[in-house]
């Protein structure tokens, strides 16, 4: 996971750090090391005072954390410490990486265990010795499109008629059909054989969805519109940077088609986007 703390082999312990002092922590990075969206940011940053952290490497990067104060192992292995009065650095990647609780039944001793480094990681995000980049609360509120939606239109901005509704009928006569339905939650999970599944963004009328339990795994449903480009668009701060993709001959789920996941290009004429994007960021 790149860390690597300079400890006995045969105990795995984290080294002990100074009791005081000792080099700051400058940067968090909440995630896998091995992440490539990670990578390319631990390219940009010094080993030194630079922790990576996540719910699976925990227990190899935490030394000691007290509401006053907390001592981490760095990507060169040596102990830093959060700073009372040098604030450090964050980004919230993932807080966990995918399939790390495959097979963990709920309420099991493990799943105990894996739930309280969550807890350990919640009280991190929130301390005030680091300023993340997008703190957690406005970063789950962002990932919720009913949330995303809501905050559009509140800023003005324009949004396909949307329902999360149990009666196919009402969806048709509301949004026309076809109308697409998409998923609110995860996009993807493992089956009892272990086999991986997508859940695409699809069309379908209510016959198609006749009989269905629209609420066991709540859908959006939301008006069918037409694209003629895909835009993925990512803001920090006042910033933004958008890539393109041309919607002809890919699917209404663009993920669907292997090469459009290498195709989309940067792109400068979408400047009026932008500036809605940084907006509804804010």
């Amino acid at each position: 996971m790149g860390l690597q703390p300079k400890a006995p082999a045969d105990t795995g312990a984290a080294p002990t750090p100074r009791a005081s002092g000792g080099n700051p922590v400058s940067t968090f990075l909440i995630g896998e090391a091995t992440d490539p969206h990670v990578g390319a940011v631990l390219a940009r940053l010094p080993k030194q005072g630079t922790v990576v952290v996540d719910a699976d490497t925990l227990p190899s990067a935490l030394y000691r954390l007290s509401p006053a104060e907390g001592t981490f192992i760095d990507l060169a292995g040596e102990p830093v410490h959060l700073s009372p009065t040098a604030t450090a650095r964050g980004w919230i990647r993932r807080l966990a990486p995918a399939g790390w609780d495959t097979g963990t039944v709920l309420g099991s001793r493990a799943a105990a265990r894996l739930s309280s480094r969550m807890l350990v990681l919640a009280a991190l995000l929130r301390d005030a010795r680091i300023s993340w980049l997008c703190g957690v609360d406005a970063l789950f509120a962002a990932e919720n499109k009913l949330v995303q939606y809501r905050a559009a239109q509140t800023a003005g901005l324009r949004v396909p008629d949307t329902f999360i509704c149990t009666d196919p009928e009402f969806l048709a006569a509301e949004l026309g059909e076809p109308f697409v339905i998409k998923p609110l939650g995860p996009g993807n999970f493992t089956d009892d054989d272990g086999n991986d599944h997508v859940v695409h963004t699809r069309a379908v009328t209510a016959q198609d969805l006749a009989g269905a339990d629209l609420q066991g795994a709540p859908f959006l449903a939301q008006k069918l519109l037409t694209a003629r480009t895909h835009l993925r668009i990512v803001t920090v701060g006042e910033h933004a940077w958008t890539a393109e993709l041309d919607a002809e001959h890919v699917p209404l789920d663009w993920r669907q088609a292997a090469r459009a996941h290498h195709s989309f290009e940067t792109s400068s004429r979408w400047t009026g986007v932008e500036q809605d994007a940084i907006h509804l960021a804010k």
